[in-house]
């Protein structure tokens, strides 16, 4: 992965410099983020990884939502949560990350007319 990839993922998960840093890389350091997306500094093995496991999770939500779309009738509206506490209020197990991919599938399906959006 290289700088423009690392920001182009930030972007499509809709994650600020400072979310990644606190929730993807675990340490809050903001110049090294932006230091990796910048290209001035490799980015570390550990991030490209995490980085690729969100990708690989967004997918695989995606992928279970169009198969859904294909087999359904009637209603093809998908909820929205605009805050963490909302949506653990139906995910009680969601991790902020969990939303974020949540949130960027919704947007995904959305931006390909396939799903309305709701909160």
């Amino acid at each position: 992965m290289n700088a423009d990839e690392l920001q182009a993922l930030r972007h499509i998960l809709a994650l600020t410099i400072d979310e990644c840093a606190n929730w993807v890389a675990c340490d809050g350091d903001i110049k090294a983020w932006q230091s990796w997306e910048e290209g001035r500094q490799t980015i570390p093995d550990v991030i490209i990884e995490k980085m690729l496991a969100i990708r690989q999770k967004r997918i695989m939500h995606i992928n279970a939502i169009i198969q859904k779309i294909n087999h359904r009738i009637g209603n093809n509206t998908m909820r929205v949560f605009r805050d963490l506490e909302t949506f653990r209020s139906v995910y009680s197990q969601g991790e902020f990350l969990d939303w974020k991919i949540y949130q960027s599938v919704a947007a995904e399906l959305y931006s390909h007319d396939l799903e309305r959006l709701s909160s």
